[in-house]
């Protein structure tokens, strides 16, 4: 997938757009060229003597700018139409690209730099729309169109605005090529400035309590100094380019009036075609001038694009697959399994398990001993780099995301609730009914809840009863495989016990492993220490 493709998938689906855009580009250039071939024949005639039609001549040149004006306006409506709906397909593809991204890839694009694909680069897409490539199609058939109408008037003139345009179109590309380095390097930074920001607010305790404020006002110092100076360079560009093609025109007219004044039969036009030669000439340098402004935008939005592709083109995971698995017997197994993050230092090193049926496993061991990578690997959601991981026979990280939810139930030591329902936040939208939520609150000591379609707000609730929640999401489907990652050590042991008690409860005939504080109080539990 790439951004071309979101674009051809969209005029596909969407082929009435399509024509329309290319009616509004025809009609917008015949109608541009309109009014100097009219005004050839008004200053012809008024130049003959003859007045008679000089009203009607009047008339059909208000009414072709009227034309004109209705053109413009149902070219911005189609804009805005393109423009939002281009960027809608793209972002729906980079939702379904993120998907598709194993955990490794996922984790390593910081939080910054995915809010500003999905944000500025898309903004900027949508901008080359409304403001960049249909106005230069259009553009740049009106500087043909005017080109073709000056030869036809005197190829002499003709030659003369051929020979000036290959001036203009090098002095573009001059500009165009130091933009897109100014406007690359100014997409990368603005993905730094918003990691920055995101940074900061994630930590504003920790700058507020240890007072660091010089440190982080140095660093985004830093930042914004490189952003400004980057920016400084596509500014400059685009602040030349107008006046020299304002400079540019204005010497060609003056030469052309001159020569006339000169020697009338020098160009062998008439009065009219000389006057309509000239509006040409300044309806020739109208475009281009447009065509500066249009260049920046499009060369900002070479630069998202560019980096959106980078998106696109990141390695997908493996697909997953929904297998048949037997739940009534359960057999976890890690088979001579080596994990490494960075390809050199293996975290797991050929650790070998084997878990059945209703067995509890206490992970022990200091940070970075490989507790919390363990369970990634049992759930899937990491590939060993070695070995297998396994669910009766079945790789787990091969497991598609359906199988898993039935498979394994986990409770995490944060609360991750988006402001739904209480119903929503347990099943996550799965189809379960109302008796079966209320019941698996019971379960879990929430009895309290009399309506699961109010909206869970966590100040309503205690440290442990989030916990709870958290079970409840956890067993919901029934799972025969239960994760407790480190999920009562935020809270004291008094209600860590009363967890463990519930956990007890409901976990019978279920496989857990857990990672907390007081996993060796589960009942029947053995114990691994990672220790190195």
């Amino acid at each position: 997938m790439s951004v071309l493709n979101c674009i051809f998938n969209y005029f596909k689906k969407h082929s009435h757009v399509f024509i329309l855009t290319l009616f509004v580009i025809a009609a917008a250039t015949a109608l541009s060229l309109a009014p100097p071939q009219l005004l050839k024949i008004i200053v012809d005639d008024l130049n003959s003597g003859v007045k008679e039609r000089l009203l009607d001549y009047a008339i059909f040149y208000m009414l072709l700018f009227i034309a004109i004006g209705l053109i413009n306006f149902l070219k911005e409506v189609l804009l805005v139409i393109l423009s939002q709906g281009v960027g809608k397909t793209i972002r729906i593809e980079m939702l379904n690209k993120i998907h598709k991204l194993s955990y490794i890839t996922f984790s390593h694009l910081d939080t910054g730099n995915l809010e500003a694909y999905f944000s500025n680069d898309v903004e900027e897409i949508n901008t080359l729309i409304t403001s960049g490539v249909i106005s230069m199609a259009i553009d740049a058939f009106k500087m043909i169109g005017i080109v073709v109408s000056i030869f036809i008037f005197s190829p002499i003139f003709g030659g003369i605005t051929l020979l000036v345009i290959p001036i203009i179109v090098l002095f573009t590309m001059w500009i165009r090529k130091r933009m897109y380095k100014a406007q690359a390097a100014n997409r990368a930074l603005e993905g730094n400035v918003n990691n920055l920001v995101l940074e900061n607010l994630d930590n504003v305790v920790t700058i507020k309590s240890f007072r660091i404020y010089e440190n982080v006002e140095e660093k985004y110092n830093e930042v914004l100094k490189n952003h400004f100076k980057t920016n400084q360079k596509a500014n400059t560009y685009d602040a030349v380019f107008s006046p020299i093609m304002q400079i540019l025109k204005m010497i060609l007219i003056v030469l052309i009036i001159c020569l006339s004044s000169a020697d009338i039969s020098l160009f062998g036009m008439s009065v009219g075609m000389l006057v309509s030669s000239i509006d040409l000439i300044t309806n020739l340098f109208n475009p281009i001038e447009s065509l500066g402004m249009e260049l920046q935008t499009i060369q900002k939005s070479m630069a998202a694009i560019f980096r959106i592709n980078e998106y696109f083109n990141l390695p997908e995971d493996e697909k997953k697959k929904h297998y048949d698995i037997n739940l009534d017997s359960i057999k976890l197994e890690f088979k001579d399994v080596s994990f490494s993050y960075d390809g050199q230092n293996n975290v797991i090193e050929n650790f070998n398990l084997v878990l059945n049926g209703s067995d509890r496993l206490v992970l022990k061991g200091k940070s970075g001993s490989g507790k919390t990578t363990l369970f990634k690997l049992a759930y899937g959601l990491i590939k060993p780099t070695k070995g297998t991981v396994t669910i009766n026979g079945i790789p787990t990280y091969l497991m598609s995301d359906e199988l898993k939810r039935q498979v394994f139930g986990i409770v995490y030591q944060d609360y991750f609730f988006s402001g739904g329902s209480i119903k929503d936040e347990i099943t996550l939208c799965n189809d379960i009914s109302d008796d079966a939520v209320y019941k698996v609150l019971h379960q879990v000591g929430l009895d309290r809840i009399n309506d699961i379609h109010a909206p869970l707000v966590g100040t309503d609730y205690s440290t442990g009863e989030l916990s709870l929640f958290n079970i409840a999401r956890a067993i919901i489907l029934d799972s025969k495989v239960l994760f407790l990652d480190e999920m009562n050590a935020k809270i004291d042991s008094l209600s860590a016990k009363r967890i463990i008690e519930i956990i007890d409860e409901v976990s019978k005939n279920k496989l857990v492993m857990s990672i907390n504080h007081y996993g060796d109080l589960l009942s029947g539990s053995k114990i691994i220490n990672l220790e190195k």
